[in-house]
């Protein structure tokens, strides 16, 4: 009897034992915590309170310091959300075009919070200082982490959201991708604004309009096929006999603009606008010609001799160009389409166009939306199986 009553009760002693340990742990664990978050273990530990930290405190401290994002929820959780609900509404107010800056302002800011945290460890006067540097050094580090790690996505959505400069992030490492978030800065400042004002005239006006997110919800991109012409560089300078001269094809119409032939309606040649700059088309020598924008031309034209040879897209801004030199060159315009319910409505550059039967709406390099027919852009240009289904299946309403 003594025997099972002893047994009894080294078994109650030894569940106590375990569950005042248990206990114990967990104690410490929430101190642990408790204290980290409230920065009170920020205090000497190894009797000497002189600023110099070993290994293991200093590695400690750092450690925390990647947990940062957990102490900044744990003591501002108002003012977390708010940053979280900030970026993402910018995010979405882009479309992504946003977002290679926040990754190249959270990477510039880890690596200050690095740089910060040294200095501070190099000159702590106390453990307690030195603890807090070595923090905000892991601080710093997670935010340079985590902004390598979306560098990536956020060229990605960025260039889908019209950031050029974004471009290509699929072949590119972390490393680079990082790099390049900086480099397309301030080109995604400016296409962000644009995307903003195309989402909030859009949703004023019920119209669709240029960089909106409407207008790139599943988005078709293709390319132009390749059609060779001859271009100069319009000359704008001197005396109205010098222009005549300089400018091949050019001739001043009754109203005393300057004017190239238009092959398909004589009656209506092409107004040279010599305030900009301005591209002279050649597809038949003088016999059929078209004036060219120059920001068009310049998204749109590429050397013909690098095309042909190794098929890159060398393409030609008209302002480095000499004037009234004849050049080879092989249209690859880039563009896209959407698909939009018959009767929708676009701001395009000619005014407010209404998509009918067998129409969707076309974007070209410059951003610019139109309505075409579907059939026409199956018939100029080069696009995937995919587009290309959607596409003939859009022209069979017609």
């Amino acid at each position: 009897m003594s025997m099972s009553i002893n047994a009894v009760t080294n078994v109650n002693t030894y569940q106590n034992g375990v569950k005042n340990r248990a206990e114990i742990k967990s104690v410490r664990s929430e101190s642990w915590f408790s204290d980290w978050i409230n920065d009170r273990d920020k205090v000497c530990t190894d009797g000497q309170d002189d600023g110099k930290l070993s290994f293991k405190e200093a590695a400690k401290s750092f450690g925390k310091g990647l947990l940062g994002i957990v102490k900044a929820v744990a003591k501002h959780p108002i003012a977390t959300a708010l940053t979280v609900a900030a970026g993402a509404a910018l995010t979405v107010a882009t479309g992504g075009a946003a977002l290679p800056v926040m990754v190249a302002a959270g990477a510039t800011i880890g690596v200050g919070q690095i740089g910060y945290g040294i200095y501070k460890a190099n000159t702590a006067d106390t453990d307690g200082e030195a603890k807090q540097a070595f923090e905000t050094i892991g601080n710093g580090t997670f935010s340079v982490a985590a902004s390598v790690a979306a560098a990536k996505p956020a060229l990605k959505a960025a260039s889908n959201a019209g950031v050029a400069s974004a471009n290509g992030a699929e072949d590119m490492n972390m490393i680079n991708a990082t790099a390049n978030c900086f480099k397309s800065t301030p080109e995604a400042i400016v296409q962000s604004a644009k995307n903003v004002k195309g989402n909030v005239l859009t949703a004023a006006t019920g119209t669709i309009h240029a960089n909106s997110n409407a207008l790139r919800k599943g988005q078709v991109k293709y390319m132009s096929k390749a059609n060779e012409a001859q271009a100069y560089r319009f000359n704008p300078n001197g005396t109205e006999e010098e222009i005549l001269a300089n400018n091949p094809g050019v001739f001043k119409n009754a109203d005393g603009k300057f004017c190239i032939p238009n092959k398909w309606n004589p009656e209506e040649p092409y107004i040279i606008d010599t305030s900009r700059e301005q591209m002279i088309m050649m597809y038949d020598g003088l016999d059929d010609m078209a004036v060219c924008d120059g920001g068009v031309f310049n998204g749109s034209y590429v050397d013909t001799s690098a095309f042909q040879e190794t098929g890159a897209l060398h393409y030609q801004n008209p302002s480095e160009l000499e004037y009234g030199k004849i050049l080879n060159v092989t249209k690859q315009a880039p563009g896209a389409f959407t698909v939009v319910p018959e009767g929708t409505k676009v701001q395009t550059l000619e005014g407010v166009r209404t998509v009918g039967k067998g129409e969707v709406i076309a974007v070209d390099h410059t951003g610019s939306p139109y309505v075409s027919p579907a059939k026409n852009i199956l018939k100029r240009n080069i696009i995937d199986e995919a587009g290309t289904e959607i596409l003939q299946n859009i022209a069979t309403q017609e």
